[in-house]
């Protein structure tokens, strides 16, 4: 009987430590992709401003054409789910975990500093919640 209540404590506790792991995120890790992302969601938000492509343009093609001239900028995110939202002359890029799941990182590419660290915190689901005229304005 002690026998089989050592095993299941043990087997308990290795479980809840690989679960917990597994929601971890490396603070080092998450501000060198942020600082990775302002250069992206720059080079989004000139795509978006200045190419004019067409409005059916998915996101991971987006992503392509944004980072045609320096695919180092989209590589630097391998792993990791990339989206963007559009919103007239205007983008979001935000960073999740592979799965899809959590929110990591967000920016306006018409802002300098990176705008949210989502990462920090209760998790959030991956979905946008930066409103590109409230940080970019209305042109």
């Amino acid at each position: 009987m002690i026998k089989n209540t050592v095993t299941v404590v043990f087997v308990l506790s290795f479980l809840v430590s690989c679960m917990s792991s597994q929601g971890h995120v490396d603070s080092e890790e998450m501000y060198i992709k942020a600082s990775a992302l302002t250069k992206l969601a720059a080079a989004v938000e000139s795509t978006v401003r200045y190419k004019s492509p067409p409005p059916e343009l998915g996101e991971s093609e987006l992503l392509t054409l944004a980072t045609r001239h320096d695919p180092i900028l989209l590589e630097n995110f391998k792993g990791y789910k990339v989206r963007v939202l559009r919103n007239e002359r205007h983008s979001v890029v935000l960073v999740c975990n592979a799965a899809g799941t959590h929110a990591l990182l967000e920016d306006a590419g018409c802002s300098g500093p990176m705008d949210r660290n989502r990462w920090m915190g209760k998790p959030e689901p991956c979905e946008f919640s930066l409103d590109t005229k409230t940080v970019c304005g209305k042109d």
